[in-house]
C-alpha cells in the first residue's frame, strides 16, 4: 500500500512568499507617505519670510547707513534738500536719493559750490525729453554718414581715373538727390533745438545740465528680462534670449588702482550723454550705470539707478561701490538726503524767519498808518438834501447812456417829441417825399441836409459827439417851429 502524495506544495509556498513581498512593499509605501505627511503638516519648521521692519521702512537709505557706520563713517540724514543747510554742512560725500533733477537753482548753486571745495556729491540726472532724445538720434546719424563719406572717398582715391569719372557724376547725382532729405533732418533739428529750449524754462536739471547726462529707459535691457511661456522655457531661442538677458543685467566697473571689476545691477535705466556733453573722469564699460565727473576739488557721481537704497544694498557689489565712493574725498562724513519733499510750512518759516518779521512789522506799519489818519471828533453827519429835477434827469440820461440801448431810447424819444410838434405846426410839410421834407427843414433852420437825415433817419450814434449833434440838430428843429 502506496505514501499518499501531497500536491501543489511548491506552488502554494510561491504564493505565500510573493503576497509578503507585495504586502511589505505596501506597507513601505504607507509608511513613506505618512512621513511625508506628518513632516510636511505637523512638523514646526524656520522658512524665511521677506518682512520690512518700521524703521526700514521709513528711512529707505537705512541699510546704507549702518553700512557706512560700521566702516568708521560718520552719517547724518536730512529729510529733503529743504531741511539741509548746504553751506553749513560738513565736508565729505553727500548722497541725493532719488534726486531726477529736481533740485531747484539755488539749491544746486550751493550744492556745486559745496563740491568745488573738494566734496563729492552722489545723485542721478533727470529723464530724457523725446526733443533731446531726437537731437541725439540726428547726431549719430550725422556722424554715421560722415564716416560712410570717409569710406567712400578712400575707395575713390584707389580706385582708377576711368572708374573714378561714372562714380563722380553718380555722387553728384545722389547729392542733389539727398538735398531734400539733408533739408529736413536739418529741419528736424532746428524745430527739436526750439523744443528744447522751450522745454528748458519748465523742465531743467540745473544740478547736472552742464554735464549733458540725462536718464532713459534701457530698451534691449527691458526687452531681454521679459519672462518667456513656460512651454517655450527649453528651446534653443529662450535660452539665448535668457543667456543674453543675464548678460545684459550687469555693468562692470573697475575703480581707479585697482584691479578687478566690480559687478552692478544695470537694471531698466541707462544714462545717456547730450551733444556737446563733458568727458567723466572714469565710468564703467558702456557708461550707462556709473559716471564720475571732477567739478573744482571734488567730485560729482551720476549714478542711473537707486543702488544704494535698501532693497538695491546686498544685490551684486553696491555696498563695496558705496563705500569706495565715499573714499574719493579725505572726508570721513557723509550726509544723506532721504527724500525730496516740500520743507513744511512751520520749517520754511522758522528758516526764513527774518521775512516773516519784516513783512510782519510792514503790515502792522500800515494797520498804525491807516488808524491814525481816522483819530480826533467824530465829524457830524451831514443833512439829507432834496436833489432837484435837474439831477435826477442828469442822473437817469447817464445811467441810459451806458445801459444797453438806452442811447436809442432817448433820442427816439426826442426824435417823436419834435416830429410831433413840426406835425401840428405845419402839417402840409407831411404829405411830401421823405428826401423833399428833410430838404425842406434844412432850408428852412438853416442847418446842413446830411445833418437833418442823421437825426430823423439813423439810429442813435456811439460816439458822444455824433450823439451831441443829433440831439442839438432836433433842438434846432423844435425852437424854429415854436416860435
Amino acid at each position: 500500500m502506496g505514501r499518499p502524495v501531497r500536491r501543489g506544495t511548491r506552488g502554494d509556498a510561491m504564493s505565500d512568499s510573493a503576497k509578503g513581498i507585495l504586502i511589505a512593499f505596501v506597507l513601505l509605501i504607507l509608511g513613506a507617505f505618512g512621513y511625508w505627511w506628518w513632516h510636511e503638516n505637523m512638523e514646526l519648521r524656520w522658512t524665511s519670510v521677506e518682512h520690512e521692519s518700521a524703521a526700514a521702512a521709513a528711512d529707505p537709505m537705512l541699510a546704507a547707513t549702518r553700512l557706512l557706520r560700521q566702516n568708521g563713517r560718520s552719517v547724518t540724514g536730512a529729510g529733503s534738500l529743504g531741511e539741509l543747510v548746504v553751506p553749513q554742512t560738513a565736508g565729505g560725500t553727500m548722497i541725493v536719493s532719488g534726486a531726477s533733477g529736481t533740485a531747484t537753482p539755488d539749491q544746486a548753486r550751493e550744492l556745486l559750490e559745496w563740491v568745488r571745495r573738494g566734496n563729492t556729491l552722489i545723485a542721478e540726472p533727470r529723464w530724457i525729453k523725446p526733443a533731446e532724445e531726437a537731437l541725439i538720434a540726428y547726431s549719430d546719424e550725422e556722424q554715421a554718414e560722415h564716416e560712410a563719406g570717409e569710406e567712400s572717398e578712400e575707395a575713390t582715391e584707389e580706385a582708377t581715373e576711368e572708374e573714378a569719372e561714372p562714380q563722380a557724376a553718380a555722387g553728384e547725382d545722389a547729392s542733389t538727390t539727398d538735398e531734400a532729405p539733408a533739408a529736413d533732418a536739418a529741419d528736424e533739428e532746428k524745430t527739436a533745438e526750439e523744443t528744447t529750449d522751450d522745454e528748458a524754462d519748465h523742465d531743467i536739471d540745473p544740478l547736472t545740465d552742464h554735464l549733458g547726462v540725462r536718464a532713459r529707459p534701457d530698451a534691449l535691457a527691458c526687452k531681454c528680462r521679459t519672462e518667456p511661456d513656460e512651454k517655450d522655457k527649453n528651446k534653443p531661442e529662450a535660452m539665448a534670449k535668457a543667456r543674453l538677458a543675464r548678460e545684459q543685467a550687469l555693468s562692470h566697473l573697475t575703480l581707479p588702482g585697482k584691479q578687478y571689476a566690480l559687478e552692478l545691477d544695470a537694471g531698466t535705466t541707462e544714462m545717456v550723454s547730450l551733444v556737446g556733453a563733458a568727458a567723466p573722469l572714469w565710468s564703467d564699460d558702456d557708461g550707462g550705470a556709473v559716471r564720475v565727473y571732477g567739478e573744482g576739488k571734488g567730485r560729482i557721481v551720476l549714478v542711473a539707478n537707486g543702488f544704494f537704497t535698501n532693497s538695491k544694498l546686498p544685490e551684486r557689489d553696491h555696498a563695496q561701490l558705496l563705500l569706495a565712493l565715499t573714499e574719493l574725498t579725505p572726508g570721513k562724513h557723509v550726509t544723506i538726503v532721504k527724500r525730496l519733499n516740500v520743507l513744511p510750512w512751520y520749517k520754511a518759516l522758522w528758516r526764513h524767519y527774518q521775512l516773516a518779521l519784516v513783512s510782519l512789522a510792514v503790515c502792522l506799519a500800515l494797520l498804525f498808518w491807516s488808524a491814525v489818519r481816522r483819530f480826533g471828533p467824530i465829524l457830524p453827519a451831514p443833512k439829507a438834501e432834496r436833489r432837484s429835477l435837474l439831477e435826477h434827469i442828469d442822473a437817469s440820461g447817464a445811467w441810459l447812456w451806458k445801459a444797453d440801448g438806452g442811447r436809442q431810447m432817448l433820442l427816439e424819444a426826442a426824435r417823436d417829441d419834435t416830429l410831433a410838434l413840426i406835425r401840428r405846426r405845419v402839417p402840409a410839410l407831411f404829405r411830401m417825399p421823405e428826401g423833399e421834407l428833410f430838404a425842406t427843414l434844412a432850408r428852412t433852420c438853416a442847418i446842413p441836409e446830411a445833418d437833418v437825415s442823421e437825426a430823423l433817419q439813423q439810429d442813435a450814434a456811439s460816439h458822444v459827439t455824433r450823439f451831441t449833434r443829433q440831439i442839438r440838430t432836433l433842438q434846432t428843429l423844435r425852437n424854429h417851429y415854436e416860435r
